[in-house]
């Protein structure tokens, strides 16, 4: 028998909004003068988006070095409304969110900055009123990223629910499997109804 969830964890961009790589790589070119395929290969190009997803560079000093490989300074606020520019909230899985609340704790895992969680209600005011108060975690919060079985691990710690009663929902193939493989259960995100559905045969709507 599937054991009823005790804590329901949520990818943040592709399950709770839209995120649009381009259009925040776009914007930080708009900032600095460059190219959105200039700024792509100076951050991403570079490996230091995935740095600092590992949790390698923290957030100053991520933006220290965002700003000397784009020869422009980079504030957090300026980061912060280049990534905003790029996420769209889903009102259909947030709904599902404000339902399965009522029932069963939450929290999010994503890769990313400490920063998407430490602003998410200045990222994203419709996820951050859901996942205020530190329910995000960040693969680099943990030091591991996702597939990897110490990004789940470590994360679920902070909320003392043992891994079979973790239901954990990403939109991302590679990081369900390695969800099932930490011993999560695991859900693939394609679109607000079939989660609905997941959801409701989980007892948590």
């Amino acid at each position: 028998m599937r054991n009823r969830p005790h804590l329901v964890l949520f990818d943040i961009d592709g399950v709770l909004c839209q995120y649009d790589r381009a259009v925040f790589q776009a914007a930080l070119g708009a900032l600095t003068g460059h190219t959105a395929a200039f700024v792509r290969e100076a951050v991403w190009g570079s490996g230091l988006e995935t740095r600092s997803d590992r949790g390698e560079v923290d957030p100053a000093a991520y933006l220290r070095e965002i700003s000397e490989r784009l020869g422009h300074p980079v504030t957090r606020d300026d980061w912060l409304a280049a990534r905003r520019a790029g996420m769209t909230p889903d009102p259909q899985v947030l709904a599902l969110v404000e339902r399965v609340k009522q029932r069963c704790p939450i929290a999010g895992l994503t890769n990313n900055s400490p920063m998407l969680s430490e602003d998410i209600e200045t990222l994203c005011p419709e996820i951050g009123r859901h996942f205020k108060g530190g329910l995000i975690v960040t693969s680099a919060m943990v030091g591991a990223t996702k597939p990897e079985a110490a990004a789940y691990l470590r994360s679920i710690e902070r909320f003392g629910v043992p891994p079979e009663r973790v239901l954990f929902i990403d939109d991302v193939e590679a990081n369900v499997e390695g969800a099932l493989r930490a011993g999560l259960q695991a859900y693939l995100f394609i679109g607000a109804g079939r989660l609905e559905q997941e959801l409701g045969e989980c007892g948590l709507l």
